[in-house]
């Protein structure tokens, strides 16, 4: 077994602050040292060294090592940075030396001054690296300042791309761990909940992005950390939302009753947000079965347990950690058109008109849920075509695995006859192209 690279230290040198983005890119595309140096000629013992700031990376290889981990020119222009302040800052101290710390101060300030010219999306892992030296100093964010950013990460989750949610929550998450304190201590519970809340929200953006192999892990990892909270609506949230994402991904229909049965157990006397999201998953998990009457019975229980939410929960329709009457109407306009029910097309124009302004994916959703009846009712080439406008009308970053899961849906709905037809054919294969995109 290769020995683990040794950690690197940013505040050392502005070679050693390179080095850690090289690693970050190289794990960021989850390559190894071996893989990645036989891409760009080079032995991987010496892109070790190169990782731990031992030696710079002459820029031939930089401009290689770019190109693979695909950076967009970040990893050559941060090693243009620290040429330029290896040779500004020398004349300081008399001699090309980088040791004495006053030189050090120097480069580090003029390094970071021109964050602002490379990005910060590009210096981000190494700026994250050196402010935790900083938090070693001055201590870092308290649990308040964490259940704030928490709360934000839910709120960005709704309208910001899914592509910045991710890499933010990824690093807050990391930097998290190591600020928790022990579970013995007096604010152990409180620590345990952002945990909780962080990894939950990052399990459910990364199934929202598509990566069903991540969610699927991040899901496991996200209700055993709910479980170190101890709080049965917390723990029961984690089962129902999974179960949620599971119906999109197509997992199989009994691993999602399992989860929602977990759920619901742990919220029988208290309704809450997590038992109106796993019986949304079981009235939808049931209509695909084909189990119509389990469905609307399950929607009846889901509108009960709604009515019983407190207003702080059922007003807040900007956040992931909110239940507003929005969701609820969407998840019955989906049930009822997945069995195709006569109230279906009122269900859908419920459920877009309760939507504010702002919330295109979701609407698009709805949108799509109308153009599955179209095509089920036999207008199949106005219906695609509807679908297909619906999904060109959203900029790639707002795309999601429940929109594309919708929209494939459209064509399931074509009678059983007419299937084959060059028009299905064809809009899955633009379906197809539109999923490719979003992956590259």
């Amino acid at each position: 077994m290769p020995r683990r690279p040794d950690a690197v230290d940013p505040s050392k040198s502005p070679i050693a602050l390179f080095g850690a983005h090289l690693r970050h890119w190289r794990e960021f595309r989850e390559g190894s040292l071996k893989g990645v140096a036989a891409q760009i000629n080079t032995d991987w013992s010496v892109l070790g060294r190169w990782e731990r700031g031992e030696r710079l990376a002459p820029i031939e290889a930089v401009e290689s090592l770019d190109r693979h981990y695909r950076a967009d020119g970040a990893l050559t222009s941060l090693h243009a940075l620290v040429h330029a302040a290896r040779a500004e800052v020398a004349p300081l101290a008399g001699s090309p030396t980088l040791s004495d710390p006053v030189v050090m101060d120097e480069v580090r300030r003029r390094l970071l001054l021109s964050v602002a010219g490379v990005g910060v999306s590009a210096l981000l892992p190494g700026l994250e690296q050196l402010r935790t030296v900083v938090d070693q100093r001055v201590g870092g964010p308290d649990l308040d300042a964490w259940e704030e950013i928490a709360w934000e990460h839910a709120h960005g989750i709704v309208s910001r791309p899914l592509i910045e949610v991710i890499r933010d929550l990824s690093v807050d998450l990391l930097t998290l761990q190591q600020t928790l304190p022990p579970l013995s201590s007096r604010e152990a519970a409180g620590w345990a909940r952002v945990n909780a809340r962080l990894t939950f929200l990052l399990a459910h953006t990364l199934g929202s992005a598509g990566d069903r192999r991540g969610s699927r892990h991040w899901w496991g990892s996200a209700r055993r950390a709910a479980a170190q909270t101890g709080d049965p609506e917390f723990i029961a949230a984690a089962y129902a939302f999974e179960a949620i994402q599971a119906l999109h991904e197509r997992r199989p229909l009994a691993a999602v009753l399992s989860r929602v049965k977990t759920a619901l157990d742990l919220t029988a006397d208290r309704p809450g947000r997590a038992a109106v999201a796993a019986l949304g998953s079981r009235a939808h998990a049931l209509a695909l079965m084909g189990d119509h009457a389990g469905a609307h019975a399950s929607l009846a229980e889901q509108a009960e347990a709604f009515a019983m939410l407190p207003d702080s929960v059922t007003g807040n329709a900007m956040s992931a950690e909110g239940c507003s009457e929005s969701r609820l109407l969407h998840t019955r306009s989906l049930v009822l058109t997945v069995i195709g029910a006569p109230s279906a097309p009122a269900a859908q124009r419920e459920a877009l008109d309760s939507y504010p302004a702002g919330r295109e994916r979701q609407a698009a959703q709805i949108r799509l849920h109308q153009a599955t009846s179209a095509v089920r009712e036999g207008d199949i080439t106005d219906g695609l075509q509807h679908a297909i406008t619906i999904v060109e009308s959203l900029e790639p970053s707002r795309m999601t695995q429940f929109v594309l899961h919708v929209a494939h849906g459209v064509a399931d709905a074509a009678p059983a006859g007419h299937k084959a037809q060059r028009a299905i054919t064809e809009y899955r294969q633009h379906l197809a192209l539109t999923a490719t995109k979003e992956d590259t």
